[in-house]
């Protein structure tokens, strides 16, 4: 394939979880056909950024339901809009832009800063978007230099352009990066946001990998990207989370989209995918030792969270049928399936009442604490909480599960 970032041919495969459906599509009956896809991580040989070998084409990524919308990390927005503001390039006058809807808060921040000039692209008016399901998968599809420049005519140049979460998303994202350009006034300023992948790949986090993401930036290939738009980096900083850190990076408008060129430092990242990779298959046989053992000696397992990271954890780690059900109280999930894995959703209450015994969460590491608190009364009966995420205090992975207890009775 080709490097969706440099352009070279050099992208070597290192792992391959197999073919699986889409996350996000739910399944009403268990028997219900799925259509998977082939999910094969690679990475470039010359500039070293991780990508899937064939990303998943954005048609097939709309779910057939309005109500999903992925809710972004935004306590460090604050920090980033004031250092924004301390560049002292925009004036009271500066027109600031938003791409989607993610990036509706941090527009408002800045309104609220006194930066009142402000428009974000809308799916209908703008995008032609009459599917109310369609959202970033599409959107990132239609980011390209013809399409933005009829947009760029309906709205006044962004002197700030805020565009967060999506790039990990685009299918070409030359065209992606050129389309954003249009928007964006002479000299004006483009802010990027993504998830940093460098503790997922150094700890082994299988969950990393979804459809929905063709590349899997660190900090160091993500300084790459503004070239392909014309934009020169500013500055780029990294905001530390329990599982992703988040990546912020603002740049500047200058010359014509150009070919990046490669660092030392996006150089170093090469090899980087070999030892993840090589880990995989012991990893998986682990895991399934450990819940195997567990479910024998001890019961039921459940898992908590009915997203993505649940789809990951119970197909890629090969573990669905160790797993009764999954537990989730958004009430448009019960009583569908998990895609690929086939396994129930059905509402927290019942971890109790079919007496499970070990519940993994399947959900961000901050959301954890709440998410047991608010099934304390499973804890007390004896039930066990552990996350699938390594980088979690109770993890899975490196957290002992108990033994059973032996009976005292002869």
């Amino acid at each position: 394939m080709t490097c969706l970032v440099c352009g070279s041919s050099e992208v070597a495969a290192h792992l391959d979880v197999g073919e699986h459906p889409v996350a996000s599509f739910f399944l009403e009956d268990v028997h219900q056909p799925e259509k998977p896809y082939s999910l094969v991580l690679g990475q470039c040989k010359r500039c070293g950024t991780v990508q899937l070998i064939q990303p998943v084409p954005h048609h097939a990524l709309v779910p057939p339901y309005d109500w999903l919308l992925a809710r972004e990390p935004e306590d460090h927005l604050d920090d980033a809009v004031a250092r924004i503001i301390g560049e002292r390039i925009l004036t009271p006058e500066s027109v600031v832009g938003g791409l989607t809807y993610k990036d509706d808060t941090t527009v408002d921040r800045f309104r609220a800063q006194g930066f009142p000039r402000t428009w974000r692209l809308d799916l209908k008016n703008d995008f032609g978007l009459t599917d109310p399901a369609a959202n970033i998968e599409t959107v990132q599809k239609l980011v390209s230099p013809a399409t933005m420049a009829a947009i760029a005519k309906k709205h006044p140049p962004a002197d700030l352009l805020i565009v967060r979460h999506i790039t990990e998303h685009t299918e070409d994202l030359q065209a992606f990066m050129a389309g954003l350009a249009e928007l964006v006034a002479p000299n004006g300023l483009l802010m990027l946001e993504i998830p940093d992948c460098s503790s997922s790949l150094e700890l082994g986090e299988y969950c990393m990998i979804w459809e929905e993401h063709s590349l899997y930036f660190t900090p160091e290939t993500f300084a790459l990207v503004p070239a392909l738009g014309g934009f020169s980096t500013l500055w780029l900083k990294i905001y530390e989370r329990p599982f992703e850190n988040s990546l912020v990076l603002l740049a500047r408008k200058g010359g014509p989209p150009a070919s990046p060129l490669v660092s030392e430092a996006a150089r170093s990242q090469i090899g980087s995918l070999e030892p993840y990779g090589r880990g995989y298959a012991m990893a998986r046989q682990t895991l399934r030792d450990d819940l195997e053992a567990f479910r024998r000696e001890q019961g039921p397992i459940a898992l908590f969270g009915a997203g993505h990271l649940a789809h990951a954890f119970a197909n890629f780690m090969g573990v669905s049928d160790l797993i009764d059900f999954v537990a989730d109280d958004t009430p448009q999930k019960q009583g569908k399936y998990l895609s690929g894995a086939k396994l129930p959703i059905l509402p927290s209450s019942e971890l109790l009442a079919r007496d499970v015994r070990l519940c993994l969460l399947a959900l961000s590491i901050p959301s954890e604490p709440a998410v047991i608190a608010r099934n304390a009364s499973f804890v007390a009966a004896g039930g066990i909480f552990r996350s699938i995420l390594r980088a979690s205090p109770r993890s899975i992975f490196s957290v002992p599960l108990p033994s059973k207890v032996p009976s005292s009775i002869p």
